[in-house]
């Protein structure tokens, strides 16, 4: 948790240093908040900052408040904002909302709550339907109907000039398409870059297994390119599962243990095949709904198929899933010696001391299902 420090009195420019976060971890740095700033950070490092809430100033600009709403009823409200407004306003101040997050801190209370006290969990009916009615699934950036100040290198119409110019389609068509000032925006997870959040187009602009934004399937069904003012990231950083190639046994493989990891390797060596060659026959398996996807570390397990465009670390955990099932339903005469005379371990996958204790997690085989403990 973080504690919050008010410089206590009235900042005299923009880039005056008003408050800050002090973690209570001494191994985190502090966060300096400045005055022009709206958005604080729950994480920084030395590629980019993981914005967590938004700050609204007081009247005397040394005070502020995280306002929060849940994500149904706020999704609700952007709707009907978007409907009628021309910005979108906090439904508690009225102050124009320029960016819409998750709280992770409140997001671990929950958490915390419920790994307590399992009876105050709502039922699985009443969460279904609160989560049909949120739509927001990755931080959003809306117009704040300030004008700009950065330098553009296309001259945009005296309208789009009102407002920020975050995308290639605010201020210019591409596909049929342009933004105006009630456009809501995605930031990409990938690249930094924006892009207009889009509904009503068969484009998909979320990876399935994470909820994260990425707008390599949208730039490149548009036509558009990237440029330094507007980054785009990759084709290869979100693309069908199908499309993906691999070369390696991904580090989250076998919970992480390296010796798993290598009777794998040495398993599909032995068969005289590439590790492409057993994921692509798992693939199909798995859109032949042939597994079982209880375990799969993926939000919406149910919805992914072979076509499913993902991102590249969701694609890492779909072959580690995979590659459970490969090793789990193979006969022991069929793996390497080292492998094939171990005793399972009692807690099978969910072992914990696999982790830190090497004899352990090399002396037991810990890709078969737990027989003992909270997991069976």
């Amino acid at each position: 948790m973080e504690m919050g420090q008010s410089s206590g009195s009235k900042p005299s420019g923009d880039g005056v240093v008003w408050a800050k976060l002090i973690p209570m971890d001494s191994s985190y740095s502090e966060i300096e908040l400045k005055l022009n700033e709206t958005v604080i950070c729950s994480e920084v490092t030395s590629l980019e900052k993981q914005a967590w809430c938004k700050i609204t100033r007081g009247m005397d600009l040394v005070s502020a408040t995280i306002q929060n709403t849940s994500n149904g009823c706020f999704s609700e409200w952007l709707r009907r904002s978007q409907e009628k407004h021309s910005s979108v306003k906090c439904p508690e101040c009225r102050a124009v909302v320029q960016f819409v997050g998750k709280n992770p801190f409140l997001h671990n209370i929950e958490e915390n709550i419920l790994e307590a006290d399992l009876s105050l969990k709502r039922p699985s009916e009443d969460i279904k339907l609160i989560d049909s009615y949120a739509s927001i699934k990755s931080p959003l950036v809306l117009n704040s109907g300030k004008r700009s100040k950065r330098k553009r290198a296309h001259s945009p119409s005296d309208e789009a000039s009102r407002w920020e110019l975050p995308c290639r389609q605010c201020g210019t068509e591409f596909g049929g398409f342009q933004c105006n000032q009630s456009t809501v925006h995605l930031q990409c997870h990938a690249c930094g870059g924006m892009m207009p959040l889009r509904t009503n187009i068969s484009i998909p602009q979320h990876c399935i297994g994470c909820d994260r934004a990425f707008c390599a399937a949208y730039w490149h069904a548009q036509g558009v390119n990237g440029s330094d003012l507007h980054p785009i990231c990759s084709p290869e950083t979100f693309k069908p599962i199908t499309e993906r190639t691999i070369t390696r046994i991904p580090s989250l493989a076998h919970e992480k243990n390296r010796h798993e990891q290598e009777i794998t390797e040495r398993c599909i060596t032995k068969m005289g095949r590439s590790l492409q060659d057993v994921v692509s026959d798992w693939i199909l398996k798995l859109d032949n709904r042939e597994i079982d996807r209880t375990r799969m570390p993926l939000n919406h397990a149910e919805m992914i198929t072979a076509r499913t465009r993902c991102c590249s670390e969701c694609y890492d955990k779909i072959v580690s899933f995979l590659l459970y099932w490969f090793r789990v339903t193979m006969p022991k005469h069929c793996l390497p010696a080292e492998g094939s005379q171990r005793e399972d371990c009692w807690y099978g996958y969910a072992c914990r001391t696999q982790h830190h204790n090497e004899e352990h997690a090399r002396k037991r085989n810990h890709v078969c299902r737990p027989t003992r403990g909270s997991q069976m």
